[in-house]
């Protein structure tokens, strides 16, 4: 049975590599590498080359695994012995042969992943080369590409005209679809100008209107305007590349200005992180709406240039004027902010900003043309980007800033739906907010990385790392896996709270037990689930538990040295939640320090003094020392009020006194079986005074203090109602009249005189 569990899984096997495809592949692509290729050709050869080398090391897996069974079921058969059964050599042979054919294939598999990793570092570098040739190659500068310019044929520029002032083979001034939709456009813009305000006064019901609702109502009747001249004319059929231009600029760039004017008001979120004055927002909100529209106008140009009957080498002069056009917007933009707080705190990057601005301009006018496409859009992409994160994420943080805010008709919504207390925050926010802002910046990154020449190939063998993972020092590691775990581990950590709620607040199974009970239950049920959430989530993550143990070895050497006194606390944290000798409540003394019991973690224990004073003791002090707890057993108190009585007091009257008062406090046990009534106790006779004892008893000790004031106060208001005079120290002095010292220090002899 034992050598048929062995035997089956490598019969039932098959190689999962064509291994002479791959191989003649291969032999294909290195054949090519000393010829000329594109990088379109290398590219799809880095793509073959990849999947290989990835089937490779597969194949190398199975293989070995393969192996690793066989040769075990060969050590089980062990070596061939005269007289075995016939069936056992037939089984043998066939394990050798298998361990044959699988050490051939396995050798196959490790070539094919040597050959493909050195022909993809190969088809590298000559693709690195190559696009460093075409990045740094150099054309006609703006001089000379003015010169082809002025050089173009006449029949282009009639195609040109053409193309761009007719459509459907008519002018498009001349078509009266055109002409409605302008009307339209124009008409819809003046009646919005001239209904905005009675409009958002109607809307509104108000007079004042916010920052937002004002910028919103500007710049409505030109969106409105634009929209509706947009779409007649798309229904009309006159949507020519001019119009197409024109209205896809002005719409978006309305759009975009008031999303501009709504950030950089004089209330805006810019405002409220950078304090700029007016005028500074004003300059650059003006700066940055030339930008915008210079950048949708290029957008546009973009996606209906491939139509254009102009070559690329003519629209080279346009592309050019356009790019050094914008630059010096940008220029313009860094220099003038970069002045302002807090980037004038920063000067270097403004300055290596600057610098790159100027270096991309000196590459359009000189003709490195690549060069220059490059840097433009690298540059502007990843200010673009980075600015548009900076504002996803103050937005973000005014969102969960209100969020947490108990106002608001969608927080009284969730706080109802989710039972929290007004005064209790809004559960989970924490974890979006962390959420949001990692979703931010990781696009940012992604786009800058894209703005820089990261393809979609690289993106793909990013995702591929992120989800297969990568081996470093021989462990394996699945960032992937890992997010999921960290997700999961915060998961877990909201149930293992909620939970502790719902107990706490709302459960019948504890609400039985006294306080300290319930606290250590709690406790107890905190920690266990904070370790099975980890546990979880370390095994989603991928991490062996097994090897816990070597984790664990290697911990108790830093234990026996450093971390002694931690782990002394936290097992003394366990004992104390498990024997409870202390709960949460209890009066305790532990060395000078006196306090009821606030909080008990796994490391130290919280008490609250008389002075309002919190003490934080280390658990292990509580368990190595002595500790006095007033409210062990019950929080039945005894009190020993003392009194100095006069010697010529009537002691029958005065226990009468004290007894009397004990009994008449409403605190005091009476008739009680868990104390003594009300005893007065003569238990000193000193020189100065009779030192009567008042002892009661008090249900709880926590109003010890409280009875005593009241108790003193009332035995000396009925003491001295009765005459009864309280005693005081006292000292008496004998002064011998011949034994006085004059005051030069000489002894003056008696003189017989008393």
């Amino acid at each position: 049975m034992l050598l048929a569990m062995w035997t089956i899984p490598l019969l039932a096997q098959a190689s999962g590599l064509q291994l002479a495809t791959a191989n003649d592949t291969l032999q294909t692509i290195h054949r090519g590498l000393s010829q000329h290729a594109d990088t379109r050709q290398l590219q799809n050869w880095q793509k073959s080359v990849t999947a290989i080398g990835h089937d490779a090391d597969v194949c190398m897996t199975e293989k070995n695994s393969n192996l690793s069974q066989t040769d075990k079921a060969l050590g089980i058969l062990g070596p061939a012995v005269a007289g075995e059964p016939e069936n056992l050599t037939v089984l043998r042979q066939k394990l050798q042969n298998e361990q044959k054919t699988l050490s051939g294939e396995l050798a196959t598999c490790k070539i094919l992943a040597i050959a493909s990793a050195d022909l993809g570092r190969q088809i590298r570098e000559q693709r690195d080369a190559l696009l460093a040739q075409m990045l740094l190659r150099h054309d006609h500068d703006i001089w000379q590409q003015a010169v082809a310019l002025l050089s173009t044929p006449a029949t282009t520029w009639i195609a040109e005209r053409h193309f761009w002032l007719t459509w459907n083979e008519h002018s498009i001034f001349a078509q009266k679809g055109l002409q409605l939709s302008a009307g339209i456009g124009i008409f819809l813009f003046a009646l919005l100008s001239f209904l905005r305000v009675p409009l958002a006064k109607a809307i509104h019901r108000t007079r004042d209107l916010s920052d937002t609702q004002r910028n919103f109502y500007h710049y409505a009747p030109l969106l409105g305007g634009v929209a509706a001249a947009a779409a007649s004319s798309y229904i009309t059929d006159t949507f020519s590349p001019l119009i197409a231009l024109i209205f896809g600029t002005w719409g978006t760039y309305a759009a975009i200005s008031m999303l501009l004017a709504w950030a950089l008001r004089s209330s805006g979120i810019v405002s409220r992180h950078f304090s700029w004055e007016q005028q500074t927002l004003r300059s650059a909100l003006r700066t940055l709406r030339f930008i915008a529209l210079l950048s949708l106008f290029g957008l546009v140009w973009i996606g209906i240039s491939p139509q254009d009957p102009l070559s690329a080498a003519d629209q080279a002069f346009f592309v050019s004027a356009y790019h050094l056009v914008l630059l010096s917007a940008v220029l313009w933009l860094v220099w003038r902010m970069g002045v302002q707080k807090p980037f004038r705190s920063h000067p270097l990057p403004r300055m290596v900003l600057l610098l790159a601005l100027i270096a991309t301009a000196i590459c359009t006018l000189s003709g490195y043309r690549n060069l220059s496409n490059y840097l433009f859009f690298g540059l502007l992409t990843s200010l673009l980007a980075l600015s548009m994160g900076f504002l996803l994420s103050w937005g973000l943080a005014e969102f969960w800033m209100r969020a947490a805010q108990k106002s608001g008709f969608w927080q009284h919504f969730l706080r109802r739906r989710l039972r929290v207390k007004e005064d209790q925050p809004l559960p989970w926010i924490t974890w979006f907010s962390t959420i949001s802002y990692t979703a931010v910046w990781l696009g940012v990154a992604a786009f800058v990385l894209h703005a820089w020449g990261l393809t979609h190939t690289g993106f793909t063998l990013i995702w591929k790392y992120f989800i297969t993972g990568f081996t470093i020092a021989g462990f394996h590691i699945q960032p992937f896996r890992w997010v999921i775990a960290a997700i999961l581990l915060a998961i877990l950590f909201n149930i293992n709270a909620l939970v502790q709620k719902y107990l706490s607040d709302n459960s019948r199974i504890i609400n039985h037990m006294e306080s300290g009970a319930r606290h250590s239950v709690l406790s107890i049920l905190r920690y266990t689930g904070f370790i099975i959430a980890v546990l979880i989530a370390l095994s989603t993550a991928g991490v062996a538990l097994g090897n816990l143990a070597i984790v664990a070895g290697a911990l108790s050497v830093g234990i026996g040295f450093g971390l002694q006194n931690i782990v002394n606390n936290f097992v003394s944290g366990l004992i104390l939640l498990l024997e409870r000798p202390i709960r949460v409540g209890d009066w305790i003394q532990v060395g000078n320090t006196q306090g009821y019991v606030q909080k008990m973690s796994i490391r130290y224990t919280l008490i609250l003094t008389f002075d309002r004073t919190e003490v934080f003791v280390p658990n292990s002090e509580l368990i190595s020392g002595q500790v006095t707890n007033w409210m062990y057993t019950n929080s039945v108190l005894r009190l020993m009020i003392p009194f100095s009585i006069a010697h010529d007091a009537d002691i029958p009257l005065v226990k009468q006194l004290l007894v009397a008062e004990g009994q008449n406090h409403p605190d005091v046990l009476q008739d009680d079986p868990r104390g003594i009534p009300p005893t007065a106790l003569l238990l000193d006779v000193s020189e100065n005074a009779l030192q009567f004892y008042l002892r009661v008893y008090l249900d709880d000790c926590n109003k010890s203090y409280n009875v005593q004031t009241d108790l003193r106060a009332s035995v000396v208001e009925s003491l001295l109602r009765h005459n009864i005079t309280l005693a005081h120290q006292q000292q008496d002095v004998h002064i011998i009249p011949g034994r006085i010292l004059p005051m030069d220090g000489n002894m003056a002899p008696p003189t017989g005189e008393h």
